[in-house]
């Protein structure tokens, strides 16, 4: 693992001040690891100036642009997700989206592990490719 990449789930736990959360973010930037947000899992999650705890987390963090590049990368993961008996979708019942897909896009791209609540939908998309992604649970 050369860094990490921040999902939604990630972002929500520091708003709610999960404490594992911001330890493994301080840990993180103890060891010279910038953590990656994707644009989209930012528009998931922002919703005012005035989350300071989101701000905080941010601070620290490189918000990686959708390109055209990476937007068809993502496209293609979620073309070839892993289907078989519940891999694709969550506990929760929700299917890989396109925020999933550029998480995991990124992720692999860069060899980064997840920091994620939602472990079942990024494995998916990595499966469908045979590659293997590490999530950190939140």
């Amino acid at each position: 693992m050369s860094g990490l990449t921040y999902d939604a789930g990630a972002l929500v736990a520091a708003e709610r001040g999960d404490r594992r959360m911001w330890l493994i973010h301080q840990g993180a930037l103890m060891r010279g690891v910038r953590p990656v947000v994707p644009a989209g899992v930012l528009t998931e999650v922002y919703r005012s100036a005035r989350q300071a705890d989101l701000a905080r987390l941010l601070r620290g963090c490189q918000v990686d642009s959708l390109d055209e590049r990476t937007a068809k990368a993502a496209g293609t993961l979620l073309g070839r997700r892993a289907t078989d008996a519940g891999d694709a979708a969550d506990p929760g019942g929700r299917d890989p989206g396109a925020v999933d897909a550029s998480v995991a896009e990124g992720a692999l791209r860069r060899g980064d592990a997840v920091v994620s609540a939602n472990a079942s939908n990024l494995r998916a998309l990595a499966d469908g490719v045979h590659r293997t992604l590490d999530v950190i649970p939140v």
